[in-house]
C-alpha cells in the first residue's frame, strides 16, 4: 500500500511523527505517532487524547511535512482535526457504487492505491487514500478492506449485503424505538400495546417463554439495557405491565402451542353435523326416567342414568351420548379433535375437545331433548349381583338434570330411584374392594378463578352418595364395554395397572398418610391396545367410553362398539389403533400435567394471599433431609425442612408458616411453627 509517500501498515515502516488513520471502534480516527514500541504505538488523536494501540489497527500511515511536530499540543490537535475534517469532506464526495461499476466486472481484488488513483487520478495523496478507505469502511457494501488489498464483491454479494444492511438497520431502529417505549413505561406513563413497534411484542413473548434464560435473547437484552430497566424487570412482567398478558398468563399453554380456538372449517363441519337427523335406534328408551348428575357449572353432559324395578330385580341404564353420530371417522373435524385428544380443565379456563355447538348443545344430554345414545342395560338380582346385561344403540330423552347435592338429598328418600341407584353402586363397590380395588377417601380439591379474579378453593367429598353412584356406574359401564371388545376380539384402547408394590388396605375414613403410602406403592397405569387387569379398580379389563364429548379415546371406543352392534366391521383395525394410541398418548400426558401444574400454580397464589397466616398440616413421610407434610384444608403437599432433629413422625399434626413463596417459579418454603 504505497503511492506518493503513502506507507503500508508494515510495522517496520511505521515511524515517529507519521500521521495515521486507525480503527477506533466503529469509526476511523486520526492521530500522530508519538512513539513506536514493541509493535504498539503511542498516539495523539484529533480528540486531544493520548492512546496506545496495536499496530494492527493502523489503516493508513505516512509523513506529512507540514505537520507541526515541534509545535504545542494544542497546535498539533488543531492540525489533526483539520486533517480529519478534510478527509471526511473528501469522503462525502465519493460514489462507491459508480466506482464499483468501473471495476466490478474486471476484478475481484485491487490494491488500495490503484483504486484511489482510478478515482482521483495521479495527483491523489494520503488524504485521498484515507478518505477512500473511510468510505469503504463505513459502507461495507461495494468494497471490503482486507489485509492484502481491497476486495471487490460480485453483484450477487452486493445484493445480499443490501438485504443484510436493511435487516441490521431495521433491527437497530426496533431496538431504539423499543427502548424508548420501555423508558416511558418505566416512568409510569400511559403506554398501550398498540404503541409498541412492530415485532417487539412477539420478541418479548418468545423471550418470556424461556423463563430465567430470557437473557440469551440478544435483542431483548439490548433493548432492556438501552432502556435502563432495573434488574427485577423481565419480559414476562413487561408484558403484564403493557397489558398484553395477565399476571396469571399460562406460559406452558403458549409454549406447547395448544390450540384454544377451533378452525373455521371445523366449526363449519360441526355446525353442519349438529343438524343431522337422529339415527334409527336399536332400542327406543325414551320411556325411561333418565336423569343426569353433574356439577351445576357443567355444560358438556355426556352420561345419564335410569333405574327400573322388574319384580325382585333392578335394571340400571347407563346411557352415553352418541358423539360418533356427529363426528365422522377421519373427517376434518375428527382430525382436529384428535390433535386435542382431550378437553383440558384449568382453574381459569376450559379448552374443549369438541366445538360448543356439539359438546354443549346437539350432542349434550339436555333435559327434554331427544338424543342418540349407546346404552348399557344391566339387570341385578335381589342380592344385587349382576345377572345379565346388554349394550344397544338407543334413543333417550332426559327427564331431569340433577346436581350432586340434589341427588344426595334424594338418596335419603326410601324407594326413590336415586336411593336404588345408590344401593346398586354400594354393592358394585363392595365387590371391587373384595377383588383388590383401592378406594381413596381423600377429598377432591377444586380451584377456580372467578370472573372478578378471586381464587376460589373448594373441597368436595369423593364419598358422597351422589359421587359413589356416578363413579361406580361409570366404572361398571367402562368395564362392560371393555369386556365386549375383549370377547369379540375388537381392537380398542384399554387401561390397565399391575398390582401395587406392597399391600395396603385403605380405611373407611379419609387418611392422608395411608393415601400417600398407597399412591407410592401403586404401579404406573398403562394405555394399551391389549386388554389386561386393572388392579387398582379390581377389574379384569377396563376401557373408557363414558366421556366421548371430552376424551378422544372414548369416542374411538364408541365407534368400534357401535359398528359391531350395527353389524358392520369396526372402523379401526389393530395396526391403526396402535398408531392412534401412539399419536395421542403424549397429548394426554401433556394435558394431565398441565392440569396439575396449573392447579398447583393457583393454589400457590392462594397461599401467597394468606402468607401471613399459620396453616395446620399433617406429617406424611420423613425423608432424610425433610418432612413431607400436607396442608390439611387444601390437601396440598409441601416439604418442611428437617430442623427439629427427626422428632416428627407420620400422623403428627403441626402448625407451619410460609417463609418464601413464588408461584411463578413454583417455589414454596415453609417453617415449623409448633407441633400440635
Amino acid at each position: 500500500m504505497r503511492a506518493d509517500g503513502v506507507r503500508s501498515k508494515d510495522f517496520m515502516k511505521l515511524q515517529k511523527n507519521d500521521v495515521i488513520d486507525f480503527y477506533d471502534g466503529r469509526r476511523i480516527g486520526c492521530g500522530v505517532v508519538l512513539e513506536v514500541n514493541d509493535r504498539r504505538l503511542r498516539l495523539l488523536t484529533e480528540q486531544g487524547k493520548e492512546v496506545s494501540i496495536s499496530s494492527n489497527r493502523v489503516l493508513t500511515s505516512g509523513p506529512m511535512p507540514s505537520f507541526p511536530v515541534s509545535g504545542s499540543r494544542d497546535e498539533q490537535v488543531n492540525v489533526l482535526r483539520e486533517i480529519f475534517n478534510r478527509r471526511e469532506h473528501i469522503k462525502e464526495s465519493i460514489d462507491l457504487a459508480e466506482l464499483w461499476e468501473v471495476v466490478g466486472s474486471e476484478t475481484r481484488k485491487i490494491e488500495a492505491q490503484d483504486l484511489s488513483e482510478l478515482l482521483f487520478g495521479r495527483n491523489q495523496d494520503l488524504d485521498h487514500l484515507s478518505a477512500l478507505l473511510r468510505a469503504v469502511f463505513e459502507d461495507r457494501i461495494y468494497f471490503k478492506i482486507r489485509p492484502d488489498g481491497i476486495e471487490v464483491p460480485t453483484q450477487e454479494r452486493i445484493e445480499q449485503a443490501f438485504i443484510q444492511r436493511d435487516k441490521e438497520l431495521a433491527r437497530a431502529q426496533l431496538i431504539s424505538r423499543s427502548a424508548e417505549l420501555l423508558r416511558r413505561l418505566k416512568s409510569g406513563l400511559d403506554v398501550k400495546p398498540e404503541d409498541a413497534p412492530e415485532g417487539l411484542i412477539s420478541m418479548l413473548e418468545e423471550a418470556a417463554l424461556s423463563g430465567s434464560d430470557w437473557k440469551t435473547f440478544k435483542s431483548v437484552r439490548e433493548i432492556f439495557s438501552e432502556a435502563g430497566l432495573p434488574p427485577d424487570w423481565n419480559p414476562f412482567n413487561v408484558l403484564v405491565r403493557l397489558g398484553v398478558w395477565s399476571e396469571h398468563e399460562n406460559l406452558k399453554l403458549r409454549a406447547e402451542r395448544i390450540p384454544i380456538e377451533f378452525s373455521p372449517e371445523a366449526i363449519a363441519e360441526a355446525t353442519d353435523q349438529a343438524s343431522k337427523p337422529l339415527p334409527e335406534p336399536q332400542a327406543d328408551l325414551t320411556h325411561l326416567d333418565a336423569i343426569t348428575i353433574d356439577a351445576v357449572t357443567t355444560r358438556d353432559v355426556d352420561d345419564a342414568l335410569s333405574i327400573t324395578r322388574d319384580g325382585p330385580d333392578l335394571t340400571v341404564g347407563i346411557h352415553i351420548t352418541d358423539v360418533a353420530h356427529y363426528v365422522e371417522q377421519d373427517s376434518l373435524l375428527d382430525r382436529e379433535i384428535r390433535e386435542r385428544a382431550t378437553s383440558i380443565y384449568l382453574p381459569d379456563m376450559t379448552i374443549p375437545m369438541l366445538p360448543a355447538i356439539l359438546s354443549e348443545d346437539a350432542a349434550s344430554l339436555i333435559a327434554g331433548k331427544l338424543r342418540p345414545a349407546v346404552s348399557v342395560i344391566a339387570t341385578f338380582g335381589p342380592d344385587l349381583d349382576l345377572k345379565h346385561h346388554t349394550i344397544v344403540c338407543s334413543r333417550i330423552e332426559i327427564r331431569e338434570r340433577l346436581s350432586y347435592e340434589e341427588v344426595d338429598e334424594r338418596v335419603g328418600m326410601k324407594g326413590a330411584p336415586e336411593a336404588l341407584m345408590f344401593e346398586v353402586a354400594e354393592a358394585l363397590r363392595k365387590k371391587r374392594i373384595e377383588a383388590g380395588a383401592l378406594i381413596f377417601k381423600d377429598p377432591e380439591i377444586s380451584v377456580h378463578l372467578s370472573e372478578n379474579g378471586d381464587i376460589e378453593v373448594t373441597r368436595r367429598d369423593r364419598e358422597s352418595p351422589s359421587q359413589i353412584v356416578v363413579s361406580e356406574l361409570m366404572i361398571l359401564a367402562n368395564h362392560l364395554f371393555a369386556t365386549f371388545l375383549k370377547e369379540k376380539g375388537i381392537p380398542g384402547i384399554f387401561r390397565s395397572q399391575p398390582p401395587p408394590l406392597e399391600k395396603i388396605a385403605l380405611g373407611d375414613e379419609d387418611d392422608p398418610v395411608l393415601s400417600y403410602r398407597a399412591r407410592r406403592a401403586m404401579a404406573r397405569g398403562e394405555l394399551s391396545t391389549r386388554p389386561a387387569p386393572h388392579a387398582t379398580l379390581g377389574l379384569s379389563a377396563y376401557t373408557t367410553a363414558t366421556s366421548p364429548l371430552r376424551r378422544y379415546v372414548d369416542l374411538i371406543i364408541q365407534r368400534q362398539i357401535k359398528a359391531v352392534l350395527m353389524g358392520a366391521p369396526p372402523p379401526v383395525d389393530e395396526k391403526q389403533m396402535e398408531a392412534i394410541l401412539s399419536e395421542i398418548s403424549f397429548r394426554l400426558e401433556r394435558a394431565s400435567l398441565m392440569e396439575r401444574e396449573r392447579q398447583r400454580y393457583f393454589l400457590l397464589r392462594y397461599l401467597e394471599s394468606r402468607k401471613t397466616q399459620p396453616f395446620e398440616a399433617v406429617v406424611l413421610y420423613h425423608f432424610p433431609r425433610f418432612y413431607l407434610v400436607q396442608i390439611t384444608e387444601l390437601g396440598f403437599n409441601v416439604a418442611l425442612g428437617n430442623t427439629v432433629g427427626g422428632s416428627l413422625r407420620p400422623y403428627d399434626r403441626v402448625i407451619i408458616r410460609i417463609e418464601k413463596i413464588d408461584p411463578r417459579e413454583d417455589k414454596l418454603t415453609v417453617s415449623l411453627g409448633r407441633a400440635l
